[in-house]
């Protein structure tokens, strides 16, 4: 991957369902990607009250890819959980 400069958050969530979901998207598609924040999921699973916020990062040229896969999941969820 190249130098974190490089790299745009394509999805913010605290949702680990969608997370779940959004990375194997990308993992299918072969786009590789960073989670920034999955250290906080540990907490969470401590005081499940603590709903953490995760980035789904990818490389700039792949954004558009990444997005367009992304929509997939907005498709009837709610705007509270998830942000693309």
């Amino acid at each position: 991957m190249e130098p974190a400069a490089d790299l745009v958050v394509v999805l913010e969530t605290n949702n680990r369902i969608q997370l779940a979901m959004a990375k194997g998207l990308l993992e299918d598609a072969g786009i590789p990607f960073f989670v920034s924040g999955q250290i906080a999921t540990l907490v969470q699973d401590v005081d499940a009250f603590l709903h953490k916020w995760i980035q789904l990062q990818v490389q700039r040229n792949r954004e558009a890819e990444a997005r367009e896969l992304l929509e997939l999941l907005q498709t009837g969820e709610g705007s509270e959980d998830f942000r693309a």
